[in-house]
This record gives C-alpha cells, structure tokens and sequence, in this order.
C-alpha cells in the first residue's frame, strides 16, 4: 500500500472559527464555496497553490436554458441509462439521477454569472447522430472576446466569493482532518507563512482536491495499469491525493474500481513505449481517427471510438503504443471526421462559434514543432516513413495498402470503423507520430451519497465529511464517457452547488 504521509505538526498558532471548510481550489471547489456563501454560510477555501485553479472550460448538462433555446432536448432516462451502461453499473444510479435533475438549473445560474461579467456562452449542437456509439449535445463552454485573459471565469468567481464573504486562503494546503468524537470537526493547515493553524467547521469539511493523478505511488498502487499504460502526467502538480488520504485515514471508503481519463494525444519520440520515464508532448490530432498501427506495424483496431478506448486497446499491442498515419490530406480529413468536445479542430473563421476549441492554424504551428523536435516523422514514401518510425516497411505497406483498398470501397470489412472517417493514406508527403495516453485525471474517489456525504466501510455517512469533484467517487467507472462531453465538470460543478446549498442549510 502507498505510504502515509507523516506529517509532524507543529505548535498550533492560531485557531479560527468557521461553519464551511472547502478543500480546494478548483472546479468543484470553487462552486461549494461560493454557493454555500450565496445561502449565508460562513465559509473559508483552502488552495495549496498559489492561486484559485481556473475551472473546466467544457460543461455537460441537461436541461438548461440555452438548450431550449437551440431546441435540444436530451431524454433524462436515455442518458441516465447510457452513462450507467458505460460502467457496467458499477456506479450509483442515485448519483448520476442527481446529475441529470439538478445540472441543468446549475448551468442556468453559472451562465447568469458569467454573462452579467461579459463572458458569452456556446452549446455545442451540431453531434453526429449516424455513429456507432451515441453523441449527446451536452457541452456548454463560456468565452469572452478577449482570448488573451484565459484566467477571466476564474477571477469573475473568485470577486463573487468574496462579495459574499469566502475567505480565500492560497499556499494554505489542509494536512489532516480533525475529529471530535464521531465527527469531522475541522482541519488542520498550513498556512503561507509556515504556521499550522487549525479551522473548526461547526457544519462541515468538503474534500475538492481534484483526486490523485499526479502522485505516481498512489496511482501505480490503485491503478497500475493505467500508470503503465500512460506517457505523460498531467499538468496540475498539485493533484496529489490530498483529500482522498485524509479521509482514507478516518475510515473512508473508496470505489471498488480504479478508474482514469485518459487523452490519446501524447506524443514520443519513435522506439519510445509507454511507461515512467515520461518524455512526451502534447499531439493534439491524437483523438482523431487516423490509421493506427502498432509497433509492428499492423492494424489492430477500429480508430473511431473514444479515446479512451483508444488507450485501452493499445493496451494489449506492443509498448503500449501506436503509431499515427495520415497523408498531406490530413487537414480535410480532419474538418470531415467532426469530432466533438475538446478534440474538435477548426477553421480560424469558425472561432467565433467554437471558441474553446483549437483551430487550424493552431494545430498547423504545434504540428510543425513537433516535427522540428522529431516526433513527428514526414517522408515521401511508405518504405521510408516506415524506417522513420522504426516500423517494418513491408508490414506497413501491406497493411497501409489494405486499409486504402477498404477506403475506396467505403466499408471497413475489417474493424468496422464507421465509413465517412475512412480516409486513405495516399497523397506524399506522408506522415506518421507515436502516440500514448496523457492522463488528465482519476475518476474514482471516496464513496459519498446524494448529499455529497463520505461513506465509511459499512456505507454510512462520516459526520461532517463532504466529497465533491475527483475527491468523489460513485459517478465512474472503468472509462470516461467522453461522447457526452463535459459531464466530468458539469457533475462536480452540479454536486458542488448542491452540497453547498445542502450545508448552508444546516
């Protein structure tokens, strides 16, 4: 089992008196601090970092004004059932209702929010419904004229927490829970100074640490297939499990099933497998469904499913990665496969409507860094991008010639991949990239109610112990579902407002 941290507490320098404590900076966070204050709680917010992190630009919810407004109506139970479907149901259905009844009124007020301060929001409607696995048109996203200030959602938040009275405490880290009897009575932090301070909550302490991806020990004991199967940690260093191994610590529970989201957009340097020590870069097109090869260089699945099922087959292939193939078409190819959500590429003239997502001339620039820096491999014919990448030229060829032969026909007699993403490899230059998993986030967490409550052993409630966002489990398992995009953030914001409006009225 990973080690506990010891953490030798000092002198205790001050005590502070509070009802909410919120451990958390982030997306669901940030949403339990500032609705708990909205309904007159007394509430103090710890980030150990620096700052407040910016919350999720995606958000996936039903119900909500703006999807009246573009005539989507998305049918409660179907997409209930759908995402129960994607675990196995090794989930709590209770939880994912949840999601679904109360999302909708959480977009409409966050929506207020950002649109009284200038911010504009977009529905994403145009999903393909001809696609072998269902699409939903769930992923609002705010944006605001200015691109440059990538940080305004956040700092429009963080001015509203404070007009209604959240004390932000930053490079303020929570070291362990405190406990009075039965109850989880308070925290105890460090504060920017160095000082350990302790902060009573006479209602309660919510977990918002944002789960474990990035402490390697923790994530190669709960999941080590998903640490073995990856090429890159994410880019939040502070994501180290805080939350989940304090409550662990007072008895908690965890979800039965280790569960990840994974992007299949990682790039590494040919010859490279996957696995520690990581060396990748961020290849954006990793998502779309270009040929596939494993390192022998062989077809080996469908290209058109979620990414992570990408990840999840080349799990059982050679090194644990595979090599992307496209043509000089790929540009065309790209806009014609119209995927959704963050892999989506558009046009620069397209921005205005999809402004969260990167566009062509974007993708251009990171493509032609990744070949300056030798990930990306280009070469006029298949003999020698096959070299290139250290792949067997006639294995390649063969199968390069097989998979154009399937294109021209327009059914994929092989792995079935949907007909209108079969774009043959044919135009030189070509161009090939090895291709691994970039772990975004841990998706399973401390088992918890309706009421963001945390559970012990025997499933009954912690007194005075919350759970919000990757901190909390019960709503994943195995996969992200990430054909209804957003629906990570959009279930830690809904649950953050409701455990918020559910402990201020205590």
């Amino acid at each position: 089992m990973y080690k506990k941290e010891e953490n030798e507490i000092g002198t205790i320098t001050k005590t502070i008196e509070t009802e909410v404590v919120v451990c958390g900076g982030g997306t669901a966070g940030i949403i339990t601090a500032l609705t708990a204050a909205e309904n007159n709680a007394k509430v103090i917010l710890l980030e150990k970092g620096n700052n407040c992190y910016p919350p999720r630009t995606f958000i996936g919810a039903i119900g909500s004004k703006v999807q009246k407004e573009h005539g989507v109506e998305i049918d409660r139970n179907k997409i209930v059932n759908e995402l129960c479907r994607h675990t196995c149901y090794r989930v709590d259905q209770r939880l994912i209702n949840l999601w679904a009844d109360e999302s909708g009124e959480m977009m409409d007020w966050l929506c207020n929010i950002m649109t009284d301060n200038g911010m504009k929001v977009t529905l994403e409607t145009d999903i393909n419904n001809n696609m072998n696995i269902r699409e939903w048109s769930t992923c609002h996203s705010f944006y605001n004229d200015n691109s440059e200030d990538k940080r305004k959602p956040v700092k429009i938040l963080e001015e509203r927490m404070k007009a209604h009275g959240v004390n932000i405490m930053t490079r303020t880290p929570m070291i362990q829970l405190t406990t009075d009897d039965d109850k989880v009575s308070g925290v105890i932090a460090k504060n920017s100074d160095g000082e350990y301070i302790q902060i009573n909550a006479s209602k309660g302490v919510v977990l918002a640490t944002g789960g474990y991806s990035n402490n390697m020990e923790m994530l190669k004991e709960l999941n080590p297939i998903a640490a073995s199967n990856i090429t890159s940690l994410p880019l939040t260093q502070g994501v180290t499990g805080d939350g989940i191994k304090a409550a662990k610590e007072i008895g908690a529970e965890m979800d039965p099933i280790s569960t990840v989201m994974i992007f299949d957009r990682e790039a590494v340097k040919p010859g490279k497998v996957a696995g520690e020590p990581f060396e990748g870069k961020m290849f954006w097109l990793g998502s779309q469904p270009f040929l596939k090869v494993n390192k022998l260089g062989e077809r080996y699945t469908n290209e058109s499913v979620p990414y992570d099922f990408c990840i999840h087959a080349a799990s059982m292939q050679p090194g644990k990665v595979w090599c992307s193939i496209f043509d000089s078409n790929w540009r065309k190819d790209v806009l014609e496969f119209h995927t959704i959500g963050c892999s989506r590429v558009v046009l620069p003239e397209d921005n205005e409507k999809y402004p969260c997502n990167f566009n062509m001339k974007i993708i251009e620039g990171r493509n032609g860094e990744l070949l300056k820096a030798g990930y990306m491999q280009q070469a006029n014919t298949i003999e020698e991008l096959a070299e290139k990448l250290m792949l067997p030229p006639q294995t390649l060829k063969t199968n390069i010639y097989r998979y154009n032969e399937l294109c021209e026909k327009g059914e994929d007699k092989d792995f079935g991949k949907i007909s209108f993403r079969m774009r043959p490899v044919v135009k030189a230059p070509f161009y090939g990239i090895t291709v691994g998993g970039n772990l975004l986030c841990t998706l399973d967490g401390l088992r918890i109610n309706i009421n963001m409550q945390v559970l012990d052993k025997n499933m009954e409630p912690i007194k005075g112990l919350f759970a919000v966002g990757n901190d909390s489990g019960g709503f994943f398992a195995y996969s992200y579902p990430e054909l209804a995009p957003g629906v990570a953030a959009g279930r830690s914001m809904t649950f953050g407002r409701h455990v918020g409006e559910y402990l201020a009225d205590l």
